[in-house]
């Protein structure tokens, strides 16, 4: 089995789905199967379109596809483009509760969940990050980025674990200070977490079947080449397929949709309230998944 994943490049003739194996990508727009698919439609159909890749990929390892960019020639944007819904779950690693002041890790009776960040918080790698104007708290959080693939409602969790397509490096950057405020629900999910590409998601989309034990990878996160988070997804508190199905019990899920599944501890403030500022670098890695590189730029 030939192992492949999914991006969305960006070139002279416009945005195109493609398949990466070894150090390049075959744009699924010079194949006769997917001439017009993009990433979004691919996940519509999600089982029909993994067999037709799997064979692409052997295709193209075998040297019988001829038209290929190389991995470092490529742009990539963020792959799905545009899902109907993001999720996120919050305080789901046993580190960050620790971080954040919690004694007791238990699982939380309820997932925390906040839905529905609008697509322009989605970016993928390069200088692609724009620091709020107003903030002086901007932050990081690496997570490991769920994409579903089937339409699910209230699903058990042996169905959630079938209808997720695939995973994603992804970070949900936040503005610390302007997320707490003084009304009386004394949080503000816009200004602090929802503001333009605030959710980078990428460089690739690895399919499920690539990421046999996703609840132990390793995750770190690095800015400026200094680490500052290193951790590993088995702390998670809610695995991803009963994230999902806790999620589909509330709202229907649909191919593509994406669940941003929680960060474990190292942010800003446990580092001597190191702030990113405008030209810091961040790598995120993800053990099988990938890594994900963005610079941090001013939104002039």
């Amino acid at each position: 089995m030939t192992f492949f994943t999914l991006a969305t490049l960006s070139t002279p003739e416009g945005l195109t789905a493609a398949i990466g194996v070894g150090d390049k990508y075959y744009p699924l727009s010079q194949t006769q199967q997917f001439q017009h698919a993009t990433v979004m439609s691919l996940l519509e159909d999600w089982t029909r379109s993994l067999t037709t890749l799997e064979t692409l990929a052997e295709e193209a390892q075998a040297g019988k596809l001829s038209h290929s960019i190389s991995a470092s020639d490529a742009i990539l944007e963020t792959p799905v483009r545009y899902p109907n819904k993001v999720a996120c779950a919050g305080a789901n690693f046993t580190g960050h509760l620790k971080e954040m002041g919690f004694t007791d890790l238990s699982k939380w009776d309820i997932l925390p969940v906040f839905l529905a960040p609008p697509t322009t918080t989605l970016v993928g790698p390069g200088t692609t990050v724009k620091i709020p104007r107003t903030t002086k708290e901007f932050d990081w959080e690496l997570e490991m980025v769920v994409v579903v693939g089937q339409r699910l409602r209230h699903a058990s969790r042996e169905e959630a674990a079938a209808a997720i397509a695939g995973y994603m490096v992804g970070l949900d950057l936040s503005c610390r200070d302007l997320a707490i405020c003084d009304n009386q629900l004394k949080i503000d999910f816009m200004r602090g977490k929802l503001q333009d590409t605030m959710k980078p998601a990428g460089p690739v989309f690895v399919p499920a079947k690539f990421v046999p034990n996703p609840d132990d990878l390793r995750m770190t996160l690095l800015v400026n080449d200094r680490k500052m988070q290193d951790a590993s997804t088995n702390e998670m508190l809610y695995k991803c397929d009963e994230i999902v199905s806790v999620i589909s019990s509330h709202v229907t899920l649909e191919p593509g949709d994406l669940i941003y599944t929680g960060t474990p501890s190292g942010q800003a403030k446990s580092h001597g309230g190191a702030w990113l500022k405008a030209g810091d670098r961040i790598s995120a890695r993800i053990e099988d998944i990938g890594e994900l590189n963005v610079t941090l730029k001013s939104d002039d």
